[in-house]
Parts: C-alpha cells; structure tokens; sequence
C-alpha cells in the first residue's frame, strides 16, 4: 500500500487549488492511503478557504491516513501517535507540504522544526523519505484571496449577514458590515447571497517572491531529497513519478 503524508501551512493563495488537486487524485487512485497534517496556522487558513470541513474527502481511512492536528509541540498525535516517528520509520512514501508558507520555506532552510510540518519535513530529510515542496511564493503570479466585502459596493441590506450559517458576519456601530475571520469557514454562502456583487471569494491577486524567499528557495534546491514544484499540476505529476503509478 501506498501512502503519503500532505502538510498544509499557513499560505492559503493556493490551497484550493492543491486541495482540488489531491481530490482528483484520490479519485484516480483510491489505493494510496492519504494522511494530512496541519499546522494551527494551516488549519486555520484551511478554514478560511473553505477546505478544512472537506478534507475528508482526500484522506483515507487506513491509520496512516487521517488528519492530524492538535499535536504537541514535539509532533505526538491527540491518541499518542509521534507523527514524525511515523516518517522516519518509512510508514509514508512521501511527504507533500502544499502550499509551504515562506515561514515555513525558511525554516526548512535552516533546519528549524516547531510546527508539524518542519517537523515532518526534518524528519523526512533524516530517513531520505522524498519531500515535495510548494512554495507559495516562488514565481510571479496569481493567489486567491479569502472572502471580502467592498465597501463601496456594500448596500447594507443585511442580507449577507441573515444568510451566512456560521454567524461569521456581523456590523459595526456606524452600520459597516464586517466579515468575522475568526468564524468564517469559507463556505461562500455570502457570496451568493450579494445581489450588489459587494461579496467575492477566491478573488485573484498577483504575487511577487521577495529576494530573500528566492535565495532560501535556491538553498532547498541543492538539497538531495526535496523536489521544488510551482503547481498543483506539477506537484500530482511530481508525485506520480515518486510513487510509480
């Protein structure tokens, strides 16, 4: 059997896209066993976007698939499972973190392992387990933006905030309609509920790398065992080649 381990960071530009990309290839191949990990900023980014109430349908039911969070600071699983003792001892095949936040980038860089993905990304380094990286920031490019309101075009009818299931849209004293972060969960529902067109989520920006997140990039390069992908597409094909199917 089969079986890699998908991280998912704070960087959110992304991650609908990786995650649409895992959906698929589960689908193709329902024989790879699928675990994901996440970091607190990942799992609360993965809200955001609208992916952490569907990850279900990506991971598999194997006991190396799942999906971990609340971990402790060392990487042990809420039922005692030391996630990063899994890597070492060759339980996964290969290890995926996408999308890799620049923190995240530069702490792989220099060896630094306090979140459960560095964790798994220093633990993979260790037992030469392959680890595909995507960085969120590596090209110039487009991300996806979570849910926002434009004030300019915001009426204040309410209606956003009647329809959102989450009570994650609220206003403020001078009658200003504000989206709770802390609650959303991405589901879009305001968004089709603005008849104004006040509402867009997943709305693209473009993004450019800084120069030091390309020179910590450039040292991952040179690193056996990491393989740097830009996409979702290149990450699934990375990810083939690795696994041989």
């Amino acid at each position: 059997m089969s079986r890699v381990l998908w991280c998912i960071t704070g960087a959110g530009g992304k991650l609908r896209n990786v995650f649409e990309a895992f959906l698929k290839f589960r689908r193709e191949h329902p024989d790879v066993d699928v675990g994901v990990a996440l970091s607190k900023a990942g799992e609360e980014v993965a809200r955001i976007y609208g992916v952490l109430d569907r990850l279900r349908e990506v991971v598999s039911s194997d006991k190396y698939g799942g999906i971990y969070r609340d971990v402790s600071w060392s990487g042990i699983t809420r039922d005692g499972v030391p996630l990063g003792g899994r890597i070492s001892l060759h339980r996964y095949d290969v290890v995926v973190i996408a999308p890799a936040s620049s923190n995240t980038v530069a702490k792989i860089t220099y060896g630094i392992s306090d979140t459960l993905p560095t964790i798994a990304a220093n633990q993979a380094l260790k037992s030469k387990t392959p680890l595909i990286i995507l960085p969120a920031d590596c090209t110039v490019g487009l991300a996806a933006l979570p849910c926002l309101i434009n004030e300019h075009k915001c009426t204040r009818c309410l209606i956003c905030l009647d329809d959102c299931p989450y009570e994650a849209i609220y206003t403020l004293p001078n009658g200003d309609v504000r989206i709770d972060y802390n609650k959303c969960r991405g589901c879009g529902a305001c968004e089709e509920s603005c008849k104004y067109g006040a509402i867009r989520c997943w709305e693209k920006v473009r993004i450019s790398p800084s120069p030091m997140d390309l020179k910590n990039l450039a040292e991952l390069r040179r690193v056996s065992g990491i393989y740097i992908v830009e996409s979702s597409e290149e990450l699934i094909r990375k990810l083939k080649v690795l696994m041989k199917i």
